[in-house]
């Protein structure tokens, strides 16, 4: 397949988004390239790095402390994707300001911070450390506050299914984050999410990230029980493709917030789905995954010429 005759953006130019200028418009998603120190040894025949031609890499979440995440297995496959129920493993926020920020500083990765909390305040206490801490950094481009967290505050519900709580959320990142990109990324497990991305944007995002898992849950017919031992997962892969899709098109035409798609991305077919409906960047999950050089092969095939 050729480039479309409307395909003239070159996903490896700078395109400023709020108050930062980013490399390119072809991201990983959080969590599918770790924390974004791992591919820098990979080398395959057509690339020399599997960040090749990356806008931004999308760490794996951080929260204020180090989790251990959920019983194993915490992944399985399916025909047309994966189920994930991590449990936000990672090494927590301390560990994240004084090592890996630095580290990705000095090998020049494009990042941006994924930041999970149950409170607002939490958010705001964090992106307050992480500006303090890395205000002088280059490669530092923004964060993207995960707003599919339990809200422990208010009896464990998705407290990202709330417009007035990621108002909240928003809000608490804004005020200490002047000079950096701020997304919010929202749950697709609603009824409207128009509705969250537009109470976002009135907080003060600059882009919203849609979207993120949808609820899902596998068989083992061996057993006759879920594989997952939390039952339900987060789905993501070439499957909920159509979704985001419909998602991603909500907010553009009703919300009027910069978007940020993620969601069954595997080829520079399926990015340009998405940058038709008017998306400003793209983000790669599941296949980056499968394959480090996904995302870099999508940003070489969407050069024209």
């Amino acid at each position: 397949m050729s480039l479309p005759d409307w395909w003239t953006i070159d996903p490896n130019q700078p395109f400023t988004l709020g108050p930062r200028l980013f490399p390119g418009r072809i991201w990983t998603a959080s969590g599918c390239f770790a924390y974004g120190l791992t591919g820098h040894d990979m080398k395959s025949a057509n690339f020399t790095s599997p960040y090749q031609g990356l806008g931004a890499v999308v760490t794996k979440t951080v929260t204020p402390q180090p989790r251990a995440g959920n019983p194993m297995p915490r992944l399985a496959e399916t025909p047309m994707g994966a189920i994930n129920s991590i449990g936000l493993e990672n090494v927590g926020f301390g560990e994240f300001l004084a090592e890996t920020l630095p580290a990705l500083e000095r090998k020049g990765v494009p990042t941006v911070v994924s930041l999970a909390a149950t409170r607002p305040d939490e958010f705001g206490d964090m992106v307050a450390m992480l500006h303090e801490t890395a205000a002088g950094f280059t490669h530092w481009h923004g964060v993207e506050i995960n707003l599919s967290c339990p809200n422990v505050a208010e009896g464990g519900h998705d407290f990202g299914r709330d417009p007035a709580t990621v108002s909240a959320c928003v809000r608490a990142a804004r005020r200490n984050l002047p000079d950096r990109a701020l997304l919010a990324k929202l749950t697709p497990n609603v009824t409207d999410i128009a509705e969250l991305a537009t109470a976002a944007a009135e907080a003060g995002v600059d882009a919203v990230s849609a979207i993120n898992t949808v609820i899902g849950l596998e068989v083992d017919l061996e057993t006759g029980r879920p594989v997952l031992p939390r039952r339900f997962g987060g789905y993501s892969g070439p499957a909920i493709r159509p979704i985001a899709l419909a998602k991603v098109d909500e907010i553009v035409t009703r919300a009027g917030v910069p978007v940020v798609a993620v969601g069954g991305i595997g080829d520079f077919r399926d990015a340009l789905k998405f940058f038709a409906l008017g998306a400003v960047a793209v983000q790669v999950g599941t296949a980056q995954m499968r394959d480090p050089f996904a995302a870099a092969r999508i940003s070489r095939n969407l050069i024209r010429g």
